[in-house]
């Protein structure tokens, strides 16, 4: 979207709060009507479970003050997608937060770093920037995949309507069995950038919630957690995400990537004509391997899980 788009969106938001006449609204959500509250023990199906759970996911991204000539700058980057668990608290997958499999310095968490969490919804938006600290608002748990965060009494008391504290995803503990049906939230394949680089103006309308749902394709243990395997497909940004059950909506697994295995190879002669293309090349042939993928998520009904999650009062 182009600036100008951004800045009609922002100006909408501010000019429904001001036919809204509501006290304390900001800029940062659209107000929505009146609606029953009371929420679904069970829900019908994606759409119905969707438009509940929505409220509660985000997207999460980090912030850096760097100098570049002299000035200092920000830097973001969007590393994910997160979601409240419990009243203040929040969880993602730790991979989000610090990543061990890449050296690139954004991927991993600083002191003094900032997190900026984002909601567009498609009838609200909402954001809240702050600046966690490690093992006090911020806490890793590398070995099951898992990063809880600490939101504060500010989170709550922005935004029309404000979110209420009954906004989080219940968690089951329970294993469920295959061919399950489950679908998943999050904000892939999404750039957070600000108008004008001013913070307090996101570019809400290049942000998009994305929803799918599918199977439970398998399920499986490895020494540290448990795994189940999905008929959905995940992309950058889904990492961090919740996986929940359709009928329930309650969470049972966090985003945590994709396994592909190798099931064919072909070896294919490299033409003279392609070969000609080539800068170099040892062999006039090339392996073509299709793989299967599957997408992976750590389950919630490891002890140490749970554990962790008492720990945080987020189960009791």
């Amino acid at each position: 979207m182009t600036n100008k788009a951004d800045s009609s969106h922002f100006l909408l938001a501010l000019l429904l709060c001001v036919l809204a006449a509501s006290p304390g609204c900001i800029p940062g959500t659209l107000p929505t009507d009146n609606v029953d509250q009371t929420r679904p023990i069970t829900f019908r199906d994606l759409e119905h479970s969707v438009q509940w759970l929505k409220r509660s996911i985000y997207l999460i991204a980090r912030g850096r003050l760097t100098v570049i000539d002299g000035k200092g700058v920000w830097q973001w980057t969007t590393l994910g997608t997160a979601f409240i668990a419990a009243p203040y608290r929040m969880i993602t997958a730790s991979h989000v937060i610090d990543n061990p499999e890449t050296e690139s310095e954004m991927a991993h968490h600083k002191t003094g770093d900032a997190y900026y969490l984002l909601r567009n919804d498609g009838e609200s938006f909402h954001w809240r920037r702050f600046y966690p600290r490690l093992n006090q608002e911020l806490f890793l748990y590398p070995q099951t995949d898992i990063a809880v965060i600490y939101l504060d009494e500010e989170f709550y008391k922005t935004g029309v309507p404000r979110l209420s504290k009954d906004d989080y995803l219940r968690i089951d503990t329970n294993f469920l069995p295959l061919g399950s049906s489950v679908g998943v939230l999050g904000y892939p394949l999404s750039h957070l950038e600000f108008d004008e680089s001013n913070l307090s103006r996101p570019r809400v309308g290049d942000i998009f919630l994305r929803a799918d749902a599918g199977f439970i394709n398998t399920r499986y243990k490895t020494p540290t957690r448990y795994v189940y395997e999905f008929t959905m497909m995940f992309n950058p940004g889904n990492s961090g995400g919740p996986i929940f059950d359709l009928k329930t909506g309650k969470l049972v697994a966090v985003v945590n990537g994709y396994r592909a295995i190798p099931i064919k190879s072909d070896e294919r002669m490299i033409s003279d004509e392609l070969a000609g293309k080539l800068k170099s090349y040892k062999e006039k042939a090339y392996i073509d391997v299709v793989h299967a993928t599957y997408s992976v998520g750590t389950a919630t009904v490891t002890q140490e899980f749970t554990q962790l999650l008492k720990t945080h009062e987020i189960l009791k």
